[in-house]
């Protein structure tokens, strides 16, 4: 039997047309997720555990993952404290670490716009600590919008030009529009196929029981204890290109150095490959080449973005009139 989006019975426990409204509101997104191997293998999973109350739990979860870049910045308290301002209440976390390839899969529809430089910068980057998943409980939330619907609208888009002064990006002051800090799922379908990503299915069956066990409960402490962990592991990097340079000059040499301020000051781009000769990568403080590299690599290519359509709050909260 073929699967189609619109069924209203359940096909190797795919979601019904009526789960699937709950779950996407981008039509599109429901028929891609549906041939999409981790959706499939992680919505198996949730419906062991949660059976019928499974969108109605991510209905009310929001999933926040930071960037190594949080964790370097020292950025994880203030994020706990925006979820709390903001109606947020964290239920479960867990540790992971990127992958070359899990970060490629969570941005397949997303990062075909990146240049190959960019690519090398995000493999370098994204590698180089663990990060930490939140789910998070919406106690504020606005009828008929998914909880991560609502903090993915909080978050602030990559363009600092585009964000506003109450959104998570801004408070958190990002060094550029590269090194942004956090990622959010936009919809329930993303927080189903992201953690399928991120975690192996045992992990991936403990998290999802752990959450069922304390979904009720505020776990900020528990948060709050993972994020002093992974600090402890992962030295703090001020994220300053100035200082960067500054510290960089007695490896790389005035003459490199000198080239690297005209770029970051004139917004030109360079290579990857031709950064990798002006900073010697196996001497240079990994957090200095990622911040370097942020500045002055070339990192958009002029094509199309969107493989799949933007998901908003109002088409969500249009589907309530």
């Amino acid at each position: 039997m073929i699967w189609t989006p619109g069924r209203e019975d359940r096909v190797d426990g795919m979601p019904t047309a009526a789960e699937w409204r709950q779950l996407s509101v981008v039509p599109e997104k429901r028929e891609v997720f549906g041939y999409d191997l981790y959706f499939r293998e992680g919505w198996a999973d949730v419906l062991s555990v949660f059976g019928g109350d499974a969108t109605g739990v991510l209905g009310g979860l929001a999933m926040l993952v930071v960037k190594p870049d949080a964790v370097a910045g020292r950025r994880l308290g203030p994020i706990m404290d925006y979820l709390a301002d903001n109606g947020f209440v964290p239920v479960a976390t867990t540790r992971f670490g990127y992958t070359r390839h899990s970060m490629r899969e969570v941005w397949r529809y997303d990062w075909h716009i990146y240049t190959v430089d960019r690519l090398q910068l995000c493999t370098f980057w994204y590698l180089a600590n663990d990060v930490l998943l939140f789910l998070a409980r919406d106690v504020r939330p606005v009828a008929g919008l998914p909880a991560t619907v609502r903090l993915c609208e909080l978050k602030g888009v990559g363009d600092p030009a585009q964000r506003e002064p109450h959104h998570l990006r801004t408070k958190l002051n990002p060094p550029n529009r590269i090194l942004n800090f956090v990622h959010v799922g936009d919809e329930p379908a993303d927080i189903v196929r992201e953690l399928t990503i991120f975690l192996d299915r045992p992990e991936r069956l403990r998290f999802l029981e752990d959450l069922r066990a304390h979904l009720a409960e505020d776990r900020t402490a528990q948060a709050r204890a993972e994020i002093a962990a992974i600090e402890a592991d992962c030295p703090a990097h001020d994220l300053d290109i100035d200082a960067t340079l500054a510290r960089l000059a007695p490896m790389t040499g005035e003459a490199a150095v000198s080239r690297l301020r005209d770029v970051v000051g004139g917004g030109d781009r360079i290579s990857w490959d031709e950064l990798a000769e002006l900073v010697p990568f196996d001497k240079a403080d990994r957090w200095d080449v990622i911040v370097t590299a942020s500045f002055v690599v070339h990192n958009e290519r002029p094509v199309p973005h969107a493989l799949l359509p933007a998901v908003s709050a109002e088409a969500w909260t249009a589907r309530m009139r």
